[in-house]
């Protein structure tokens, strides 16, 4: 997979994703389509049931069986081909954001798989999906976008199990000693030093398990401490520093300044006039 799960979860959190509908299809074996192209106006998540078939979108084949889900890009050219003896089942789920946003989520034009493996749930969601788009009234609309996302949810849970192993582990260890040790001093060479490893290979893997970098994590863990003493306690801005590990009071305030847009002292100003 190309494109990594935290990027693709950062997509679908920061979009406004809009269902559209839910479609399930059963194929027949030996079936084949070729020269169609996808929805023009929305994307798609290619959810299997049962047997397995050959999709090729853009030229790009994915063998297609239970325990994935594909995302196609609008107005795809697609070739689809069953294979064996057994039928093809499958669900589409199209979706669309707006407009606007399509230049900056490129994801949303682009094929992808996601691993999933196998998961009752999923089709459970799926089911649940299905019987509630078509119910009227609002409170099934709003329980179709519930369960929408809820499935979403799912899927990247999922997706994220079958990619777990030790350096995972190893990670999660180094996440939650960060956010014990946030107050002190602690520099990620340091942290690397723990755990007996190579720090340039403690932010290949803290980047592509979380997403961001370990430096980053840590100084998002001292901030949000600072952010939370500063509108609760009188402490002056030097004791705030020392207290989520900077022991010098003016980085920290250029560090907060970075990360929030004001200062220390005009983040505290703007909590009290907030209250």
């Amino acid at each position: 997979m190309r494109e990594s799960i935290n990027e693709i979860i950062d997509y679908f959190a920061k979009a406004n994703v809009l269902f559209l509908d839910l479609m399930k299809f059963t194929v027949q074996p030996h079936s084949s389509c070729k020269g169609t192209v996808t929805n023009p106006s929305s994307g798609a998540l290619i959810i299997p049931i049962s047997g397995s078939a050959c999709f090729a979108l853009d030229g790009e084949t994915y063998i297609m069986k239970t325990g994935m889900v594909i995302h196609a890009g609008p107005n795809m050219c697609l070739d689809k081909e069953v294979i064996g003896d057994e039928l093809w089942k499958y669900a589409v789920i199209h979706y669309k954001i707006p407009k606007g946003e399509i230049k900056r989520f490129p994801l949303y034009q682009r094929h992808f798989a996601l691993l999933t493996g196998q998961n009752a749930k999923i089709s459970d969601l799926l089911h649940q999906l299905m019987l509630s788009q078509s119910t009227p009234g609002a409170s099934a609309l709003f329980r179709t976008k519930l369960l929408f996302t809820t499935l979403l949810s799912e899927i990247f849970d999922s997706v994220k199990k079958q990619m777990a192993d030790n350096d995972t582990v190893v990670i999660e260890q180094v996440m939650e000693y960060m956010r014990k040790n946030y107050a002190e001093s602690i520099t990620i060479a340091q942290v690397a030093m723990v755990f007996n490893m190579d720090r340039r290979r403690l932010f290949y893997l803290f980047e592509r398990h979380a997403g961001i970098t370990p430096s980053n994590y840590l100084s998002q863990c001292r901030m949000l401490k600072a952010k939370e003493l500063l509108g609760t306690c009188g402490c002056s801005i030097k004791q705030v520093a020392e207290c989520v590990g900077y022991t010098d009071s003016l980085y920290f305030s250029r560090a907060f300044k970075k990360q929030t847009g004001m200062s220390p002292s005009e983040f505290r100003m703007f909590i009290k006039s907030s209250v």
